[in-house]
């Protein structure tokens, strides 16, 4: 809109005039005089011809009125203002009234240029203002800007894309992918939009871009297929780790018609070693993964977000992202899936239930940082998979009766994979209401065989309401003097193809009477309880012990009414130096010592060398022992009492020996009565 007559046109006239007869006679100095005059004449007809306010010298022109689409960028330039002074000036546009409901901005709006981008349909009337030391002037337009259609977009961006709602239709695409797509700066799609991709295309934010995708609950962000076919197109790939990186109520769906980029997977959304807020947002119908991240140091905080019918997973991530998900997104009875890779990121991680879904690992997973678990999180393991908890990872598991947390096979056979290492020893680790199933497909670490759950030689662990079921193994196995555990209220179920646990005699005093066993053994690996010990052994809840080699007690041992204690072939238990041995049954609850159930062959014996007075065993069953020679000076028997030992021994029951009862040397002393004794081969007691 201009002045009340048209200004622009008759300066030009003048101003061109002038130029015309400059150009002409400049080569005559007389004549060149003469157009001077002249355009000093011309000048104060300007100045006559000219409202009050141009007396400065100053005629803004803001250019003729614009017809546009709604999303279409329109370019604004004062370069046509009039400066009679030549003093130059600056610009400045603004807008004097807006369409209802519009937030359309200027940039660059103290510029000779300036843009916008009309984001609703309707009139916007802009100003220019023009000016410098000597006076103002100002000037307006019109920009008229219509609902448009859909606008077909491609290629690279690499100043700011501003992706607006310009189709009333929701259902109809406000923007369509014909090319892939790279975004080098910030890419912000506003509520509403719909973007449709055609075919193995793909939209892709550089490390140097942003991703600002922010719908709402009335009015998503839709980027879709532009036929809704599962893998129809290729899926979003964000290489930034900018903080401000977000998308909050996006529905990305029907991607996955290739891998998203060299050595990565199909999916709707990856996450290149970047970061990514996603809220109230889904991934649907995608032939891979809805979403998938790399590196473990990647971010992708979750709320409340929505997967389904995604053929390979809801989520490809590192163990890494656990800690992002959150209780609130719901996953449809599918998986997250982790590929094999450490957590090392030196921070606290809290891996919590993922609303029907489980976590499952692809490989190995190598654990460096404090997990803890909370309530109701289910882990599936691959083929032959370990979960590795190395030395600096304290574990917390937090499960409850109701909602316990389990670690189970993907395929759920016992054997189907490889079980749980655990190396930390500080005392704040523990497992409670913890289920564990079908692991045991090969020897967990070195030296150790078939298993669950093995501690290493330092581990301390606390086991509180844990179960253990179908495992080709051991349930626990531990093989080191220096492993700590205690296990309260577990249990051991049907399918464990070994012992419930493989233990040494440092690990007894570690367990519960309320354990149930199964009818499964503790295994007991030959070995010592030093002189500073002083523990009792439990009697096992539907349990026995059974000792697979030779054991010697420094410390104090006393056994619980009813405990069984059975021996493999040749394996002997000896109470030496300053140890002490307290075996009082009842009449109704004897201790026994004996042969493996089941087995023809027999022990060795239970040789007690100790000179100590508190030796005491009563309503004791010793038998089948007496395979060869128990110790130094005593041959074959079920009992021998060394040089020097003392032992009380009451109401017990001696049998069945290859050898004597009770073989005693010269220098012990053996105080008995009340025993019975049967089928012994050689005397029942044989005083050296």
């Amino acid at each position: 809109m201009n002045g009340p007559f048209e200004k622009p046109q008759v300066y030009n006239f003048f101003r061109g005039l002038i130029s015309s007869i400059t150009l002409t006679l400049k080569m005559n100095s007389e004549m060149k005089r003469l157009a001077q005059l002249l355009m000093f004449t011309l000048s104060i007809v300007i100045f006559v011809s000219c409202e009050e306010e141009e007396e400065h010298g100053l005629t803004a022109v803001a250019g003729s009125d614009q017809e546009v689409s709604v999303g279409q960028t329109v370019t604004l330039n004062s370069g046509e203002s009039i400066d009679l002074t030549g003093e130059g000036f600056t610009s400045t546009w603004s807008f004097s009234s807006l369409p209802e409901g519009s937030n359309a901005t200027l940039n660059n709006a103290n510029s000779e240029t300036a843009t916008f981008t009309p984001d609703v349909a309707g009139d916007y009337q802009i100003n220019l203002t023009i000016s410098n030391g000597l006076g103002e002037s100002s000037d307006g337009l019109v920009v008229t800007a219509a609902a448009a259609g859909t606008m077909e977009i491609s290629g690279s961006y690499n100043d700011d894309l501003h992706l607006m709602n310009i189709v009333e239709d929701p259902d109809v695409p406000d923007y369509l992918v014909t090319g892939d797509i790279t975004v080098s700066a910030h890419l912000i799609i506003d509520p509403g939009v719909r973007i449709a991709v055609m075919s193995d295309n793909r939209i892709r934010i550089t490390s140097d871009g942003v991703l600002d995708a922010q719908g709402t609950e009335d009015e998503p962000i839709v980027i879709t297929g532009n036929s809704e076919l599962p893998g129809y197109w290729k899926g979003v790939i964000l290489e930034s780790n900018n903080l401000e990186n977000e998308i909050n109520h996006v529905h990305i769906s029907y991607a996955g018609s290739n891998i998203i980029s060299s050595g990565r997977p199909r999916t709707g959304l990856h996450v290149e070693s970047g970061r990514l807020n996603i809220s109230n947002s889904s991934f649907t119908e995608i032939d891979g993964y809805g979403l998938s991240v790399r590196s473990s140091d990647s971010r992708i905080p979750m709320n409340n977000n929505h997967f389904q019918n995604n053929n390979l997973g809801a989520v490809f991530m590192t163990a890494g992202q656990i800690r992002d998900i959150d209780e609130a997104s719901d996953f449809n009875n599918s998986d997250i899936v982790m590929d094999g890779s450490n957590v090392q990121l030196s921070t606290d991680h809290t891996w919590k239930a993922a609303l029907n879904g489980r976590y499952r690992f692809s490989d190995d997973i190598n654990i460096y940082d404090n997990i803890n678990i909370e309530e109701g999180a289910v882990f599936a393991a691959d083929n032959d998979v370990r979960i590795y908890f190395r030395e600096d990872a304290i574990l917390r598991v937090s499960g409850t009766s109701a909602n316990p947390v389990i670690f189970k096979g993907s395929l759920e056979q016992a054997g189907s994979w490889r079980g749980i290492f655990y190396e930390n020893s500080s005392l704040e680790g523990f497992m409670e209401h913890v289920q564990i199933a079908h692991a045991g497909h090969s020897n967990l670490a070195s030296g150790f065989e078939k298993t669950a759950l093995g501690l290493a030689s330092s581990a301390r662990l606390s086991l509180s309401n844990v179960h253990f079921s179908e495992i080709d193994g051991y349930g626990i196995y531990i093989r080191y003097d220096g492993t700590g555990i205690s296990i309260v209220n577990s249990h051991f179920g049907q399918g464990i193809a070994q012992a419930a646990m493989h233990i040494r005699v440092q690990q007894i005093a570690g367990i519960d009477t309320e354990t149930d066993f199964g009818n499964n053994y503790v295994e007991v690996q030959g070995s010592s309880l030093d002189e500073t010990e002083n523990v009792t052994w439990p009697k096992l809840k539907n349990g026995t012990y059974l000792f697979n080699g030779s054991s010697d007690i420094s410390g104090q041992i006393t056994l619980q009414p009813g405990t069984v204690l059975e021996f493999d072939n040749d394996a002997r238990l000896r109470i030496i130096n300053d140890g002490v041995i307290v075996a009082n049954g009842t009449a109704s609850e004897n201790i026994i010592f004996t042969r493996k159930s089941g087995s023809a062959s027999h022990w060795k014996g239970l040789a007690v060398e100790s000179s100590r007075m508190e030796n005491n065993m009563e309503h004791v069953e010793i038998s089948y022992a007496g395979n060869s020679n128990l110790i130094s000076g005593i041959g074959q028997t079920n009992l021998g009492l060394g040089n020097s030992a003392r032992l009380t021994l009451t109401n017990s029951t001696i049998s069945n020996s290859l050898g004597y009862g009770i073989d005693v040397r010269s220098s012990a002393e053996l105080t008995e009565s009340g025993n019975t004794f049967s089928d012994n081969a050689n005397d029942d007691v044989n005083y050296q």
